[in-house]
């Protein structure tokens, strides 16, 4: 497609459970990807489904085997027009990586010449308005950061409480399910 007069909006929804798609945030975001698009004069592209439902952003398995990352191969290959917009719930739903990672991830897109707009808060990322607003960068990186911690203290408490019910597997004072990882037997749960 490469630059094209008019760019198309697109719907970005990701969530790291499956069962969070089961409430009114998809439609919910859905819609207002829909007006956003209608009050800016553009089309909703909705032939391309971008959802990442129960892929984690702080693995980034949205980027790797994810619909994220076609869109970024997309716009790599120049295949999204110039001048299109990505709608997402917020900079979080982008990723949760290490934040200089996340920031990557944000300016190659912005650096395409795409629009990033957050439907929680309006904000729209763009090469422009982050050239007028600087502090906007500075505020994305701050989500981005905060974003990384929340994800990185889950990942440490639910290992620590795995450890333990492993551990307490081995001496015997558990004999319940281990729900993820391996058992101390090194087979698969």
């Amino acid at each position: 497609m490469g630059k094209t007069s008019k760019g198309l909006v697109y719907s970005y929804l990701r969530f790291s459970d499956p069962k969070q798609s089961t409430g009114s945030s998809t439609d919910r975001q859905l819609a207002y990807a829909e007006k956003w698009a209608s009050e800016h004069g553009l089309q909703l592209d909705s032939s391309l489904t971008l959802r990442d439902e129960g892929l984690s952003a702080y693995h980034q398995q949205h980027i790797k085997s994810g619909a994220l990352g076609v869109f970024l191969r997309a716009v790599e290959d120049e295949r999204v027009p110039h001048r299109s917009v990505l709608i997402v719930e917020g900079l979080d739903r982008l990723s949760r990586a290490e934040p200089i990672q996340a920031q990557a991830q944000l300016a190659q897109i912005v650096n395409a010449g795409i629009t990033v707009v957050t439907a929680s808060d309006g904000k729209a990322y763009s090469r422009a308005r982050l050239k007028e607003n600087p502090m906007d960068l500075v505020y994305s990186l701050l989500v981005m950061i905060r974003a990384h911690e929340e994800s990185d203290t889950k990942s440490k408490r639910v290992k620590a409480s795995i450890r333990r019910l492993c551990e307490g597997w081995q001496n015997g004072t558990y004999r319940g399910h281990v729900r993820q990882g391996h058992d101390p037997n090194g087979s698969r749960r």
